[in-house]
């Protein structure tokens, strides 16, 4: 997900929506990256696929797929994608002047600065040969194209990544960092053909493509293509790119051109003849027979592990599935890491998740005695898919797992259960405060250990255990009144949704709760409700004497 997303595949979620992106969007944009790949458009993120993304690339996006270079052919039958015949693709600016200047603002560590000089030179002549552009090497600091050889983060708000997949990347023309060209120095840039190195030559010829406002190109034989084409030899500008660049400042002094013989390698191909080449015409896997662990529960009678409301729709968690309950009453349900970009495949369980109250509305998960925080719905930056432990946020370390963790309406605070025991997060939700943990009897009447508490789209705050919930009472503290089946609350059929009969509340509601235990707003709210409760009492006793009296008039009256 997170590099669909990155690069152009997916749109970015909104910072006011956050919207999830459903199954159906997911697929249509595997399929758009396999087309562009040039590999089978399974549409599933199968071992070529993932092949495919570990390459070596350009950090820019493919816009390609967002300006619609690759299309769904309605004369065709089945659901491949295709790549027009134009697939050069042009930013929205250019240079309005010929003569460009470039400096050097950092070398690579891996090479001479003379032959780094050399090589930069040869990169821009492949644009200057076919075009009235001239470049020319300055010293001051307003050059037009400043090149940058970094590592990590760099000050342009896009970080590379160290060794292997973005080699690069470079801005369009314009003002401020337009026309600016970085190279990745964890990279081994060599030059020549070495098959130990990224050759700087090919990929710095990629880039400056970028800065005179050529984007990604769809061609697998084109220069601009988003994938590094490793070392040629004797280079020759392929005419997808030719077209492209002639397009924006017009031909030079040029000569006659003949076709390409070749087509240019995406990378250096393998010796190893065991290899097979992208086709289209593979003969599909054998499918697997599908075992009860393939198949969902059903989510009407199987007890849940926890269920949240996130992003205004509702998401529940049985085993390794994930239901996700969308506005318009349709459901999808698949692994939780197909859905969930960045969890381990053999993730099998969620015990808690809860959308946290600040503005990027991150996500939080537990499984176990590990967390993970997501943005929408592809992992956190920085966030190992293997989780971080919970004793970071401050809880003890005799805590096997959190069974439950919600937004609390009244005070937009989120609360973390485990057993019997309860936290409540600091305002940037980043640790427990200190004078928890607290015991689960200030919360009347909820039982536990819980599977999942939530507030939903209506304020209501609900605690869920086995196949029933519990809506709470805020201001009293306490739950109402009867517990209620989550099956009807999800609309499962009628048979399967008879009501329960229970006792109003567990017999944990019977223990008085100790006023210590709850902060100040809930000792207060427990405090007004006690005063209630002792004038209900004095009305009770009240009617009882007017009661007994009324008997013995009607005694005496009746013997007289």
């Amino acid at each position: 997900m997170k590099y669909l997303a990155q690069f152009g595949y997916l749109k970015g979620p909104s910072r006011e929506t956050q919207d999830l992106r459903s199954q159906e969007d997911l697929t249509r944009a595997i399929k758009a990256l396999q087309k562009a790949g040039n590999i089978p458009q399974t549409g599933v993120p199968d071992r070529r696929t993932e092949a495919l993304m570990a390459k070596p690339r350009c950090g820019n996006t493919d816009e390609f797929v967002q300006h619609g270079a690759i299309y769904r052919d309605p004369n065709s039958q089945g659901s491949e994608l295709r790549i027009r015949k134009k697939r050069y693709t042009v930013a929205t600016s250019k240079w309005q002047r010929t003569n460009l200047t470039f400096r050097f603002q950092t070398y690579t560590k891996h090479m001479p600065r003379e032959r780094t000089r050399h090589l930069i030179s040869e990169a821009l002549k492949v644009w200057s040969d076919h075009t009235p552009l001239s470049f020319t090497e300055v010293r001051h600091s307003k050059p037009d194209i400043n090149i940058l050889f970094a590592s990590k983060y760099h000050s342009d708000g896009y970080p590379f990544d160290g060794p292997g997949m973005v080699l690069g990347h470079a801005f369009f023309p314009g003002r401020g960092k337009g026309g600016d060209t970085h190279f990745d120095d964890d990279e081994n840039w060599t030059s020549n053909a070495s098959s130990s190195g990224v050759d700087l030559f090919m990929v710095a010829a990629h880039e400056f493509g970028h800065s005179l406002g050529l984007a990604h190109s769809g061609d697998p034989s084109a220069l601009m293509y988003p994938w590094y084409m490793g070392f040629e030899g004797k280079f020759r500008l392929p005419d997808d790119d030719y077209r492209g660049i002639t397009s924006l400042y017009g031909s030079g002094n040029r000569g006659t051109r003949l076709p390409d013989k070749e087509k240019v390698a995406l990378i250096p191909q393998s010796n190893d003849p065991s290899e097979e080449d992208p086709t289209y015409d593979i003969e599909p896997e054998e499918p697997k027979v599908k075992d009860e662990k393939d198949t969902p529960p059903d989510y009407c009678s199987s007890p849940i592990d926890t269920i949240s409301f996130i992003r205004q729709e509702m998401f529940m968690f049985i085993g390794k599935w994930s239901y996700r309950f969308k506005k318009n009453g349709e459901k999808d349900i698949v692994e939780i890491h197909q859905f969930w970009q960045g969890f381990p495949k053999d993730l099998n369980h969620i015990d808690a998740a809860v959308e946290l109250p600040d503005p990027d509305r991150r996500i939080l998960f537990f499984s176990g005695k590990r967390y993970w925080i997501f943005n929408s719905n592809y992992i956190a930056r920085g966030m190992s898919s293997q989780g971080r432990p919970i004793t970071e946020f401050n809880i003890p370390e005799d805590v096997k797992k959190i069974d439950a963790a919600f937004v609390w309406g009244y005070n937009l605070r989120t609360y973390l259960v485990s057993g019997d025991m309860y936290w409540k997060m600091d305002e940037n939700n980043r640790f427990v405060e200190y004078d928890y943990p607290r015991d689960m009897g200030t919360w009347r009447g909820v039982p536990v250990p819980l599977d999942a508490a939530f507030q939903d789209k209506n304020g209501k705050t609900l605690f869920f255990q086995g196949l029933r919930y519990w809506e709470f009472y805020d201001l009293r503290m306490r739950v109402r009144r009867g517990a209620k089946l989550i099956a009807r609350w999800l609309r499962c059929p009628k048979e399967e949704t008879e009501e329960l009969k229970i006792e109003t509340y567990p017999s944990s509601v019977d223990k008085a709760p100790d006023p210590k235990a709850g902060d100040a707003a809930e000792h207060k709210l427990k405090k007004g409700e006690s005063a209630k409760d002792a004038a209900c009492s004095l009305k009770n006793i009240s009617l009882m004497l007017l009661c007994f009296v009324s008997l013995l008039h009607y005694h005496r009256f009746s013997s007289g």
